[in-house]
């Protein structure tokens, strides 16, 4: 099927193909063609994914020096192509890469990733607006008592498949859900700016310990930046794969972030408190039990390094 799709709507020829075990839902497969090496993605049918804007995106990010996606175009003159299921999926030129492993990053990679995304920010305030990422419509459904209630029926999920490890973790965020903080965001005063939407270290090509690209920009939205930012710092940083914060080392990296982006006060308070909220309220165990992706594994081990977190932040209070 791959080596028909890409002979006809790109005139490749294909020799090898492989897909990646990494991802949340979406297929993408790594192909070496007789006329170089190239990704082709399949991205999950999902509100959160908008394929559609993202070679136009990665274009605008390239223009301004940004290491984005280089989107191949199909003999119809479009980068957006349909199998004859009628699934979309995308072409771009393979980049030199190594993606380095969660909670793997030197500092000085830590450091590089921070200045990048305000850089990103930065370069993003002159592009059109992009889809709300987390913002009214994810507080208005995404909140604590919705997240007992999926909690308690991942809880019966993990008790029927014997997995004695996430009911543990699934009994103690019920228990923390029953007596969560009734919290509030103003959305007016976080800053919120066009961003890739899914930051994060699996998302990093690097080349000698260096950042050279940025890549999957499918689910490129507006978040408030520090969600973004706390969050990839939780993927990237080795202190955090037991669910340890080391502040003094989140503080240098946010003061990295700012030599490009902008933060005000109330982005500081709720530095901490955004990003906890989030991972309290999202049931990754719950995507785990009823995904039929063959990737879904990946909800599971985000499900854990979130537990892991919640529970190191909920003794810091």
């Amino acid at each position: 099927m791959l080596e028909r799709l890409l002979r006809e709507q790109y005139g490749l020829s294909l020799r090898h193909a492989r897909r990646a075990a990494e991802g949340a839902g979406s297929g993408t497969w790594f192909l070496r063609c007789g006329e170089g090496e190239y990704v082709m993605k399949f991205p999950a049918a999902s509100g959160i994914n908008h394929p559609e804007e993202e070679p136009r995106l990665c274009a605008f990010l390239r223009a301004q020096g940004i290491p984005a996606c280089d989107f191949l175009k199909n003999r119809a003159g479009g980068c957006l192509s349909r199998d004859a299921a009628g699934r979309v999926f995308t072409v771009q030129r393979r980049l030199p890469r190594l993606t380095p492993e969660w909670n793997s990053a030197s500092e000085a990679l830590l450091m590089e990733s921070a200045e990048l995304l305000g850089k990103i920010h930065c370069v993003l305030r002159a592009y059109p607006a992009l889809p709300e990422g987390i913002g009214a419509g994810f507080f208005a459904g995404m909140t604590p008592q919705r997240a007992l209630a999926s909690y308690r029926c991942s809880l019966a999920a993990a008790v029927r498949l014997g997995d004695t490890e996430s009911a543990e973790e699934l009994r103690w965020r019920i228990d923390r859900m029953e007596r969560f903080p009734a919290w509030m965001f103003d959305l007016s005063r976080l800053t919120l700016r066009n961003t890739h939407g899914d930051y994060f270290i699996s998302q990093f090509l690097c080349r000698d310990g260096r950042l050279t690209a940025v890549i999957d920009w499918t689910a490129a939205c507006v978040h408030p930046v520090v969600w973004e930012l706390m969050r990839s710092f939780v993927y990237s940083a080795p202190c955090c794969a037991d669910g340890r914060i080391d502040r003094p080392l989140l503080a240098r990296y946010v003061r990295a972030y700012c030599r490009y982006g902008t933060l005000n006060d109330y982005d500081l308070e709720n530095l901490y408190r955004l990003y906890f909220y989030q991972i309290a309220v999202c049931d990754y165990y719950g995507q785990y039990y009823t995904s039929g992706a063959a990737n879904r594994a990946i909800y599971l081990r985000q499900a854990r390094h979130a537990a892991r977190l919640l529970k190191s932040m909920d003794m810091e209070g």
